[in-house]
């Protein structure tokens, strides 16, 4: 009897990753699901009313899952990319090509056959095109070990496959952008329900975090960057105020709390006379910069327009109070200096 074929099979919480895995598994494929968490995707770490999370959909489909945290190293993979960004910030070739070698090495530790993935042949325009696949599959050292269940017959048979381990003709040969293939296999495989929307929901691919993104880099350089305030990306309004000064602004009480975490690293601005937002500034602040952040400041509280507010500045030891009049909220400063929406 032949040995029973072990994969590791990258599972993101999208439809394509499910249905990958539920294709081998009507071969008896025995399945390791594959997380792997880079720091810039919103995977569900908590189950909610009627959604699925990543650990949801592993325990029904009945496989086990590791989880690989890779923040670190992706850093570099995200500064600097080898073929480069998509539309916004997102390297999607090296991003993909990182997680294939991350899952080739998982593969070898865990005496795997093969490395799963839910790719579609031209499904995406960053990762997903013949010579793209080609390439991920010559770079990442495991030609012949790597399948794509749902494309599989538009591309080389794997070395399972070849050796009959493997049913070819229960695979799959979809392309192209249309997602009717996909859905119409999840109904015939009983998986439709298992998926999460757009699985784990790439921060990168966002304009306006990319945009707030590409503005710090200006800002701090590459080497400079200060990767643990990655998370103020996704938090609040941002302002450009000057070339060494950013400031961000709390838009209601759940940003209030998630601020938190970083004041003790940056200055912080509190309104004093008013009630209001509070903000947290990221660089070098001016006397005109300060200025500027307490307008700013007396625009997003219960002020009126050209109202003198007090707000406070407190960075390490120091406090300063500033005395500014609060911009209406049509002022045209106020677009000129926002960053993303």
């Amino acid at each position: 009897m032949a040995k029973k074929v072990k994969a590791i099979a990258l599972l993101s919480g999208g439809l394509d990753s499910v249905l990958a895995i539920a294709l081998l598994q009507a071969q008896n494929v025995k399945i390791t699901g594959l997380l792997i968490q880079t720091g810039f995707t919103g995977y569900r770490e908590k189950a909610e009313p009627g959604i699925r999370n990543i650990r949801d959909i592993a325990r029904e489909l009945n496989i086990p899952l590791r989880i690989e945290d890779i923040h670190e190293t992706y850093w570099d993979t995200l500064l600097n990319p080898v073929y480069g960004y998509g539309k916004h910030m997102n390297p999607c070739m090296d991003c993909h090509l990182h997680m294939i070698r991350v899952a080739a090495r998982i593969m070898k530790e865990e005496n795997a056959d093969l490395v799963v993935t839910g790719e579609v042949l031209g499904q995406r325009p960053n990762s997903q095109l013949a010579h793209q696949m080609k390439t991920v599959l010559r770079e990442s050292g495991i030609e012949g070990r790597l399948l794509r269940p749902l494309s599989a017959l538009c591309l080389p048979p794997t070395i399972p496959e070849l050796e009959g381990r493997i049913d070819r003709k229960a695979l799959k040969g979809f392309q192209g952008r249309s997602r009717r293939p996909q859905l119409e296999l999840a109904k015939e495989l009983g998986v439709a329900h298992l998926a999460v929307a757009a699985g784990g929901n790439c921060f990168l691919t966002n304009a306006v975090f990319s945009v707030r993104f590409r503005d710090l880099l200006k800002q701090y350089g590459k080497e400079g960057f200060p990767r643990e305030d990655i998370g103020l990306l996704r938090i609040g309004r941002h302002f450009r105020l000057s070339p060494d000064a950013y400031l961000i602004v709390s838009r209601n009480e759940e940003e209030e709390r998630l601020l938190q975490p970083y004041r003790e690293r940056h200055c912080v601005f509190e309104p004093e006379s008013v009630i209001g937002a509070s903000a947290i500034g990221l660089g070098c602040f001016s006397n005109e910069d300060r200025r500027i952040s307490a307008q700013i400041l007396g625009r997003y509280s219960k002020a009126e327009t050209a109202e003198r507010v007090n707000v406070i500045m407190r960075e390490k030891d120091k406090c300063l109070k500033i005395c500014a009049e609060a911009l209406s909220p049509d002022d045209l400063l106020l677009k000129e200096l926002r960053i993303g929406e």
